[in-house]
């Protein structure tokens, strides 16, 4: 088996089994895993689109694996600006109401995309979506306290008294 996208497996092509076939199949690994990574999976109907950790429903559409994704919903939010959005978190949904991940694809100018309710959910700890950027505002932070907060040199009349 191949690696595929660093974190999934791709599967091996079976004996005779034709290039549609074939993506079909990763087509739909890749979609389930891409659910279970972002934490963007639904309970399948009849159960109520809900999310398990706040309560609050959310917008359930089925992927082309029939795994569930729990969209954040259309009102208030809206669809957002795909380039505000980091890689990977972007959901599409096709006019026939499937949802699918672009993953790394550069959004077109303009584009919109939906975002996993998780993302936004109260109940979760939020994700680290570009964890080097985190650490370069932490540094960005220590580098502004050392500039901002110098040291506490002795006033000269305390420098002499001893």
């Amino acid at each position: 088996m191949g690696d595929f996208e660093g974190a999934l497996t791709q599967p091996d092509r079976n004996s005779g089994e034709g290039d549609e076939t074939y993506w079909d199949r990763v087509r739909e690994v890749t979609d389930r895993a891409e659910a279970m990574l972002q934490g963007a999976t639904a309970p399948a109907p009849p159960d109520p689109p809900v999310c398990p950790e706040c309560g609050q429903e959310a917008d359930r559409f089925p992927t082309y694996s029939q795994a569930w994704v729990l969209l954040e919903p259309l009102e208030p939010v809206n669809e957002v600006p795909a380039h505000f959005v980091p890689p990977r978190q972007r959901w599409l949904v096709n006019s026939d109401g499937v949802a699918w991940n672009p993953w790394e694809a550069e959004p077109t100018p303009g584009a919109v995309c939906r975002i996993a309710h998780r993302l936004v959910c109260p109940g979760v700890e939020p994700l680290d979506l570009w964890p080097w950027l985190t650490a370069e505002r932490e540094e960005s932070g220590r580098r502004a306290q050392r500039l901002f907060n110098p040291p506490r040199l002795p006033a000269p009349d305390e420098a002499g008294a001893s």
